[in-house]
Formats: C-alpha cells, structure tokens, sequence
C-alpha cells in the first residue's frame, strides 16, 4: 500500500477510535470516519494478544494486502482502521480478506460494481 493511504499519527487512530463508528466481527473491529481528505487513509493495529512479532507482522501484510485491493472500491472520503483480534493470526489470508470486506460492506462504504 502506497505511503500516502497509510494512517500513521498516534492522534489519529485516537480520533477514529474515539469519534469513528464501530463494526465488529469475530476476527477484526473496524472504525470509520469522515475525511476531508479525498483519499481514503488506512490504519492497522495488531496488538500483543494476536501472538508474537512474526504473527503479528504476517497479520498486518495480510490484512494490509487485502484493504489495498479494494483502495478503489471504499468510500473515498473516510479514513479507516482495522484492529485484529485475538485469533485472527491463525487464519488464512482468504478468511482474512472476507472478514474485512463483510464489515466495509457492514459499514456501507463498500460498493462492488467498480
């Protein structure tokens, strides 16, 4: 994913966080908010309790990978970010990618038809 979609400021995963809505699943949490930007803007966190560092980095490039993918099919003026949860490292890629797709489709900012 190109450097200029990534959220990387502590402040503003604390905005998201605090203001974003919510959408949960059993393997990721998803906040979204309105941007002024006119790109998306994409953050991922994958705490401790995933497992260790490789788990941790494999879990991020996955979900990272899968979000790039569908850049050009979310909401344009949102910012995002996608929490793993515990478990989410001992699935599969493919596991991975529908769980984040069902929540932007949860969240309304998924359109499939472009």
């Amino acid at each position: 994913m190109q450097k200029k979609y990534r959220l990387t400021a502590s402040r503003s995963f604390d905005y998201l966080y605090r203001h974003g809505a919510v959408y949960k699943n059993a393997l990721l949490v998803l906040y979204v908010a309105k941007s002024k930007l006119s790109i998306p803007k994409v953050g991922f966190s994958v705490g401790k309790k995933v497992g260790g560092a490789v788990q941790r980095n494999r879990t991020k490039r996955r979900l990272r990978e899968a979000f790039r993918l569908e850049l050009g099919k979310v909401a344009q003026d949102r910012s995002y970010v996608v929490v793993a949860r515990t478990g989410s490292a001992e699935h599969t890629y493919d596991e991975l990618r529908e769980a984040l797709l069902s929540l932007l489709r949860q969240a309304g900012v998924y359109s499939a038809e472009d």
